[in-house]
């Protein structure tokens, strides 16, 4: 169904916040360090362990949850991989360091799609990854999701139809301009 790419705890935290909402669906967890994804998985039913680009191979929707940092260079890496699929932009700035990589005119997210422009990114992002990044405590909030592709949009949010979350079509990737920086306040 979906490939997760995140590394370490955070990842774990991002494979059960998939595995809660597409229950009994196999989610290929795509790490930098497949051993050490492997151990932090060893009690998870329906997660299979792969390198990043076994991950890309494995499913058409593709969730990055890397630190923003790490998103351009991750995607230009596997761009030819990448080629067709729908990428569910996840990352997100812990700080303001969102603005001193891209500035006040862009975004992470619409950055990724012109580095991937055979692709179709959706954003989908909001104060729940705060929450996630410090565990499961709390209110995780709303889900802003954003594409500049309806089709891939929509496909992002039928996966999270049956959870409990509050959805909020958020429009064009553009958005993430403001959800970004929203998101990053403590």
């Amino acid at each position: 169904m979906i490939s997760v790419i995140a590394d370490g705890r955070w990842g774990r935290r991002i494979v059960d916040f998939w595995r809660e909402r597409v229950q009994n669906q196999v989610i290929t967890w795509g790490a930098r360090t497949p051993a050490f994804a492997a151990e932090l998985a060893n009690d998870m039913q329906n997660v299979r362990v792969a390198t990043y680009a076994d991950a890309i191979g494995a499913h058409s929707v593709i969730v990055v949850a890397i630190p923003i940092q790490d998103l351009l260079p991750w995607a230009r890496a596997h761009a030819a991989s990448l080629k067709g699929k729908v990428i569910v932009d996840m990352s997100f700035p812990l700080t303001n360091e969102c603005l001193t990589l891209y500035g006040w005119h862009t975004s992470g997210t619409e950055q990724l799609q012109k580095t991937l422009p055979a692709s179709r990114v959706v954003g989908m992002k909001g104060p729940f990854l705060r929450a996630l990044a410090g565990g499961w405590h709390g209110d995780r909030g709303s889900i802003y999701v954003t594409s500049d592709d309806d089709d891939a949009k929509t496909q992002a949010l039928k996966l999270l139809c049956g959870s409990d979350d509050q959805l909020i079509d958020a429009g064009k990737l553009e958005e993430n301009r403001a959800i970004d920086r929203i998101s990053s306040m403590g």
